[in-house]
């Protein structure tokens, strides 16, 4: 039992620099205001291709479009 730990800890040791996690960025103001003009589908073409691109590398913004998207519905009943 104690070869099994001591090959987990020579493992963990060898690659631990290698694992990295990425850095969460939040939007700044003006990426919000992009996200909110196309939500309202009012973001020209090829500012819609770049902002793709940046929700590919950070998808973890694709929260903030749906959340304008939804602002967009209105509360039921209306």
């Amino acid at each position: 039992m104690t070869n099994t730990f001591q090959i987990l800890a020579a493992f963990l040791d060898r690659f631990e620099d290698e694992v990295e996690g990425r850095e969460l960025h939040e939007p700044t103001p003006e990426l919000q205001a992009r996200l909110r003009d196309f939500a309202r589908g009012k973001l020209p073409g090829a500012e819609q291709k770049e902002l793709m691109g940046l929700l590919n590398q950070n998808p973890q913004w694709i929260g903030r479009l749906a959340q304008e998207v939804k602002a967009l519905r209105g509360k039921p009943g209306e």
